[in-house]
């Protein structure tokens, strides 16, 4: 069998994808109960959650900058998986064997700044790769969110919710992911030569700012993201209160919205304009903490749980589509750096400040406040994404198509040649 019909393969996107999501399905979902079980503070709970966020800042652009201007994006990919790994298995090992936190959050740390680019560069990648992105880019990035259902199950069928197994078993998921991106298809560096210390931190993908419709996605990525904090730092808490056993099994409900909404992708991409879809997402987002606010007011697990299933419409028809709009309206040799500014300012800058916001909104609004305490919590974040929706509504204009000119009826020429 000749080497080109297995290495390069496209459908090598697809495992990528479902082993990425895969990882941090294992633990994400259920963090915050697992240091809840181990007896560690909402302090250290709030630092697990900012860390891979301030990761979220620091590296991506970095790391995009490469994989634009110097290395192929499948060999950076293979260095920040394998990276990675080896580092969550430490963080994840210390919080078993440890009751020191400082260890845990310090490999915990490291983990996330070296894994950080990954969804980005996995994205750019697909994105170069594919012929027709609106209509291909949902049936493979499905795949990432059937790997996250498929952990968030794995962890409920073995009951390992509220322990530290959830990480050592995402390390060597992620191993596997990294050799798989040796199989990626080539996507060699289409920027060119760096030409000083802005183009090698990534810093030149900020000029697609200067676009107004682009700054305002942007920007609303960035408010859109301060609420969506809460989604997996509290949901697990709240679900956990109303007794809730299997909370990772639970919790993917977004994910199963997700797929139909990555398989409705392409379909809408092209039938709807950019900014109704982006509208219909953020309201998505609006309706999900409402349902969590009148949950909470009447115990009703039901509502909550169809509130997490609005969280993969809300995060699909807004943050996957706008990758897609991002990666149309910018040079090829940009498309790595600018989508790991909108990692950056989404799941770095945003989430950062979402899960200071949150964890300030969640002790002053909900604990000893007693069931009351969730509706009043959630009310505000519901008025957050409203915001959001106003922001994006009023900024964002889309692209003008001109009219067609009308056609003029050409008189021949006596003696002129057709």
């Amino acid at each position: 069998m000749q080497r080109g019909r297995i290495v390069g393969n496209k459908y090598w996107i697809g495992v990528v994808f479902f082993l990425l999501a895969a990882a941090p399905g294992c633990w994400f979902p259920v963090l915050s109960n697992v240091l809840h079980a181990k007896g560690w503070s909402a302090g250290i709970v709030q630092w697990a959650f900012i860390l891979p966020s301030l990761a979220g800042i620091l590296s991506p652009l970095a790391f995009a900058a490469k994989a634009d201007r110097s290395y192929p994006a499948e060999k950076v990919l293979f260095v920040v998986l394998a990276g990675g790994a080896l580092f969550l298995f430490l963080a994840f090992w210390f919080l078993d064997h440890s009751d020191n936190p400082v260890l845990f959050l310090i490999f915990f740390g490291i983990n996330a700044l070296v894994s950080a680019p990954a969804w980005s560069l996995l994205t750019s990648v697909a994105l170069s790769n594919l012929e027709d992105t609106q209509r291909q880019f949902g049936s493979y990035r499905v795949w990432g969110t059937l790997g996250w259902v498929a952990a968030g199950w794995s962890v409920s069928m073995l009951g390992i919710d509220q322990s530290a197994s959830t990480g050592m078993m995402a390390s060597g998921v992620r191993v596997l992911a990294g050799f798989a991106c040796l199989m990626l298809p080539h996507t060699p560096p289409k920027g060119g030569k760096s030409t000083g210390w802005r183009s090698s931190l990534g810093f030149d993908s900020l000029r697609v700012l200067k676009d107004r419709d682009q700054a305002v996605y942007f920007l609303t990525a960035f408010l859109f993201s301060i609420p969506l904090a809460a989604f997996y730092m509290h949901t697990p808490r709240q679900l956990e209160d109303l007794g809730v056993e299997k909370v990772a099994a639970a919790m993917t409900w977004g994910q199963v919205s997700e797929v139909v909404s990555l398989m409705l992708l392409g379909y809408v991409l092209v039938r709807w304009r950019l900014k109704y879809l982006l509208l219909f997402a953020i309201g998505c987002g609006v309706l999900r903490y409402g349902l969590y606010a009148l949950g909470g007011a009447i115990d009703s697990t039901t509502l909550i749980l169809i509130g997490v299933g609005m969280h993969g419409f809300a995060w699909t028809f807004f943050f996957e589509s706008g990758r897609v709009f991002v990666d149309r309206r910018v040079a090829p040799g940009m498309r790595a750096q600018t989508q790991a500014l909108l990692t950056l300012v989404s799941g770095g800058i945003g989430a950062v400040l979402g899960t200071v916001v949150v964890g300030e909104l969640y002790q002053r609004l909900v604990v000893g406040h007693g069931p009351e305490g969730w509706t009043t919590y959630w009310n505000v974040l519901t008025g957050m994404c409203v915001v959001t929706g106003v922001v994006f509504a009023v900024g964002y204009k889309g692209l003008v198509v001109p009219p067609k000119a009308p056609e003029v009826p050409i008189t021949p020429v006596p003696g002129a040649k057709p």
